[in-house]
């Protein structure tokens, strides 16, 4: 009797493990939901040698295919997260049906504080950036948006403690001391957070919070905007949050979504192109779907003022593209934290908009924006402080001057400048204090990359820049012989 019981339960446990792989062929799961690109089937041959990962990567790809996958990831979250109030799939389960963002966590408890040197890069980069909108006749706004943690931390599981100051805090302390100009975004989805500006089930503001953002940025700009008060609105039950999404794949809880009753003037679409009419393809981008939103350019059929739109984003920008769209003349939307400054045309005003747990990599990575030049006194005056390795990579579009600079601490006023010699005359430009992890890691891949100080400069190719110059860095009062490059 015992041996047949045996029997019975190995049969039972192995047609269990067996049951998803019958209906393998039969059953498509739903993979937009998770936001990612599949696990793909690995190669036997690698490199022309036996692919000694292949049963590591078979296994991740088969769980991306597993049939009932999304069925079985909701009832584990649900235990896991509803039950146990444990993160799961990267989603905090808080008070009252909230949810949000496990990274927020980090900035909600300042576990991720940015360094000295980080904080200096990411304030003076934007600094360098407004320097060279206005030089061209535009506007710039630096617009950080607050994670959900940070306006309604109240709905936050009482074991995660809210720290007194956090990145943000910090970033726009730094920034409002360069007079760079900002809007203070958490503040003011803070004084109006009664009214539910962010989803209960979604990372993302809701519609009502979107307009109320946007009419903080054109006050900022400033520029004369529509406010749209008057604008007829309705709630509706009807919004599948992102969150909600990771958390429950197969199906979850509706969220409530604010519908305005707005006749905006008639636009096109410039780019991408489309079959679509412009109200449809405007739906496709404010969804979450983020299907060919990398680059969005618009046209206002009714606005002739010349007035132009240049826009950095991320996914918050999304809930603000008809608004924008209506306000200007043409419409510039990229997804991106590394601009490319250098093509933004003359009178554009420039939003730069970023949420908060991703400012770190405002100091990762300089943009793309040539180098200003500088007076000669910004070399003078500096102490010799020896040698450091300086890198020249020369491209079709100019020079990039990029290295490390020695020490974590910022010094001076945390400014780097390159200085070139040449036949005893120089010139000298500001550079972003910014340490290249990427490309560092190409020149140095036995360094540690961990955080610390450094430069990136883009210098343009002209007649006048040919040929080889001596190379010294200042920063910190602090002069750095970098050797010599040629420049054809």
């Amino acid at each position: 009797m015992k041996k047949a019981f045996k029997i019975v339960y190995s049969v039972i446990f192995l047609l269990i493990c067996m049951f998803p792989l019958v209906f393998m062929p039969f059953v498509k799961n739903d993979t937009s939901l998770e936001k990612r690109e599949l696990n793909k089937f690995p190669a036997y041959m690698e490199k022309g040698r036996l692919n000694v990962d292949f049963s590591t990567q078979f296994e991740a790809w088969l769980n991306d295919r597993i049939p009932f996958r999304p069925e079985l990831l909701s009832a584990a979250n649900l235990v896991k997260g509803e039950l146990l109030h444990a993160s799961t799939s990267n989603v905090i389960v808080g008070k009252d049906g909230w949810l949000y963002y496990q990274s927020e966590s980090r900035d909600y408890m300042d576990s991720n504080r940015l360094s000295d040197a980080q904080v200096n890069a990411a304030a003076v980069t934007l600094s360098l950036i407004q320097e060279n909108i206005e030089a061209k006749g535009g506007h710039f706004l630096f617009v950080p948006m607050p994670n959900k943690a940070s306006v309604y931390g109240e709905k936050m599981p009482s074991a995660y403690r809210k720290a007194e100051e956090n990145n943000l805090s910090r970033v726009m302390a730094k920034v409002k001391e360069l007079d760079v100009h900002y809007v203070d975004m958490q503040a003011v989805l803070t004084e109006q957070k009664d009214k539910g500006l962010y989803h209960r089930r979604d990372s993302h503001w809701n519609y009502q919070g979107a307009l109320i953002g946007y009419n903080a940025m054109m006050d900022a700009l400033p520029r004369d905007h529509k406010t749209y008060s008057d604008a007829a609105v309705s709630k509706k039950n009807d919004w599948r949050g992102d969150l909600d999404k990771l958390l429950y794949p197969a199906g979850g809880v509706m969220d409530d979504q604010y519908y305005y009753d707005i006749q905006f003037s008639p636009f096109l679409f410039t780019y991408p192109a489309s079959t679509r009419s412009p109200k449809e393809q405007l739906e496709n981008f404010m969804s979450d779907k983020e299907e060919g939103d990398d680059l969005i350019k618009a046209k206002n059929n009714e606005l002739k003022d010349g007035s132009r739109l240049y826009m950095a984003r991320d996914s918050f920008g999304r809930a603000i593209l008809p608004y924008m769209i209506d306000n200007y003349e043409e419409s510039t939307f990229k997804r991106t934290d590394c601009p490319d400054v250098n093509s933004i045309e003359e009178n554009t005003d420039f939003i730069y908009e970023i949420v908060e747990r991703n400012l770190n990599r405002l100091s990762e990575k300089a943009p793309f924006m040539y180098a200003p030049a500088r007076e000669a006194d910004k070399a003078a005056g500096s102490t010799d402080a020896g040698e450091l390795q300086i890198y020249c990579d020369v491209e079709g579009y100019g020079v990039r001057l990029y290295g490390a600079l020695p020490g974590e601490k910022v010094a001076g006023d945390g400014r780097v400048y390159i200085l070139l010699e040449q036949n005893g005359e120089s010139q000298v430009f500001e550079a972003f204090p910014i340490y290249e992890k990427e490309l560092m890691a190409e020149k140095e891949p036995d360094a540690k990359n961990e955080a610390q100080n450094g430069f990136s400069a883009i210098l343009e190719r002209t007649d006048a820049l040919a040929g080889t110059y001596q190379v010294s860095i200042i920063a910190g009062g602090q002069k750095y012989q970098a050797g010599s490059i040629e420049v054809k």
